[in-house]
């Protein structure tokens, strides 16, 4: 979050300072693009949306592949939490 933060922050100082600091604000928009903070978090995204894949794919399928994924996934959770509770009660 920060890095979003520091390059909305960097493109409006660069905006309101003319060409130089749009330079700079570009400069810093790359700079935050080649940090291994950034490379961890898209990673990460990366990591989270591969392996929810397969439970969407199959969401899909059981349900006619009609619209409403993020609903599905949503209600997908929900029911393995009541499950966990049910279980650990």
């Amino acid at each position: 979050m920060e890095v979003i933060l520091g390059f909305a922050v960097g493109y409006w100082v660069g905006t309101r300072n003319g060409r130089d600091g749009l330079d700079k604000a570009i400069d810093s928009a790359r700079a935050i693009w080649a940090s291994p903070e950034t490379r961890r978090l898209l990673a990460e995204g990366v990591s989270a949306l591969e392996a929810a894949a397969p439970v969407i794919t199959r969401m899909q399928q059981n349900r006619g592949g009609r619209p409403g994924i993020i609903r599905d996934v949503v209600a997908d959770i929900v029911e393995r939490r009541h499950e966990q509770r049910a279980r650990a009660a």
